[in-house]
């Protein structure tokens, strides 16, 4: 299994608990687990934080660039495109804006999720978003996932998992 990590993962991280300032032991782990294939992203995670100006898109760019893997093959946008006809369909539970959302082309939400659905690969996607079947002016990552079958977690518990210590 690899873990597959959303945007917010890492922007929350950055942001709050694990600062560049102090949390280095953090960001170096997470190096570590990527160059043992025991984690990585999307470049569209990648393009994402580069919409920002601060450490994490500084160190996604020198550090962490070869982890971010490209979501343009064939296979991954077969899956793209099928789940975007499934968002399509899903007037009768989300808002027209939640949907309109999920499938503007530079949200890594279901790039995340189609790049998982690709070749069956075993990826666990890592988001702090959480279930919410009544929610309706969002489409939450975990709710695709539980439809597709899809694994995900938190960080807190990807940490876990790969034995983090601090």
């Amino acid at each position: 299994m690899i873990y597959l990590i959303d945007s917010n993962t890492f922007m929350t991280a950055a942001r709050t608990f694990y600062s560049f300032d102090y949390g280095t032991k953090f960001w170096d782990f997470i190096e570590v687990q990527a160059k043992n294939n025991a984690l990585a992203s999307i470049d569209k995670v990648f393009e994402e934080i580069n919409k920002g100006d601060d450490a994490l898109k500084n160190w996604a760019n020198e550090e962490f660039l070869n982890y971010f893997s490209t979501t343009k093959e064939e296979a991954v946008i077969q899956k793209y495109a099928e789940l975007m006809k499934w968002a399509e369909n899903q007037g009768n539970h989300y808002t027209r804006n939640a949907i309109d959302e999920f499938m503007k082309e530079d949200n890594a939400d279901p790039w995340l999720i189609a790049y998982s659905l690709a070749e069956n690969r075993n990826y666990t996607i890592v988001t702090f978003e959480k279930v919410n079947k009544n929610k309706k002016n969002k489409i939450p990552i975990p709710n695709v996932c539980d439809y597709y079958q899809i694994k995900y977690c938190d960080l807190f518990e990807m940490l876990r998992n790969l034995k983090f210590k601090l």
